[in-house]
């Protein structure tokens, strides 16, 4: 096995694996220090579109985390053979590190899912990536799937790929109508200067 073939089995594993590490670091260390619990949809019913990306993240990291250990897998679910595919595994990593970098940027602010009301915690976040981008966390989520569609090709991939990009939009809706409900005219004046996605 070549080493960009291990790039590509492997890489996804190790991304993901960070990722989760991260995301679980970070909700404990705002529990145990802030006091602020990031999970908003706890206590109230998901969404169908969270529900629907809930799923689609879990079947797209678990076929990238079984990869490795069921080789034929890939021609199970048709994915296509692609010999650049350890570039779409660098550009996963890219997404990752968006993800993480504006997860960072929002502080105490940061949570899974649309609060039923804002919090003292939480305040309008437009520093770091957010200068650039309304929504950097799905830019973020966004480059890991395009990341994964280079790197395996393949209707599990592109499906991915095509429900979270409607998905992510639903959801950022219902976010900005919480934004604009909580902090007013200064979202509003935040939205003229900066872009939904970039």
């Amino acid at each position: 096995m070549s080493k960009y073939d291990m790039i590509t089995l492997y890489g996804p594993l190790v991304l993901i694996a960070l990722a989760l590490v991260w995301g679980f670091a970070r909700m404990t260390y705002l529990s145990r220090t802030k006091g602020v619990s990031v999970l908003a949809f706890v206590g109230r019913k998901r969404t169908g579109a969270e529900s629907v990306l809930a799923l689609t993240a879990i079947a797209l990291d678990g076929y990238l985390i079984a990869r490795p250990f069921a080789p034929g897998l890939d021609r199970f679910v048709m994915t296509a053979p692609n010999l650049y595919a350890h570039y779409g595994v660098a550009v996963m990593a890219l997404g990752i590190a968006i993800a993480v970098l504006s997860q960072a940027d929002m502080g105490k602010a940061w949570r899974i899912g649309v609060p039923s009301a804002a919090e003292e915690s939480q305040s309008l976040v437009t520093t770091g990536l957010y200068r650039f981008s309304r929504n950097p966390i799905y830019v973020g989520i966004m480059l890991f799937i395009v990341g994964s569609v280079i790197a395996a090709p393949g209707p599990v991939t592109i499906l991915s790929l095509i429900l979270t990009w409607v998905f992510v939009n639903k959801i950022i809706d219902s976010e900005e109508a919480f934004l604009r409900t909580a902090f007013g005219e200064e979202f509003e004046a935040y939205c003229t200067h900066t872009r939904r996605w970039l």
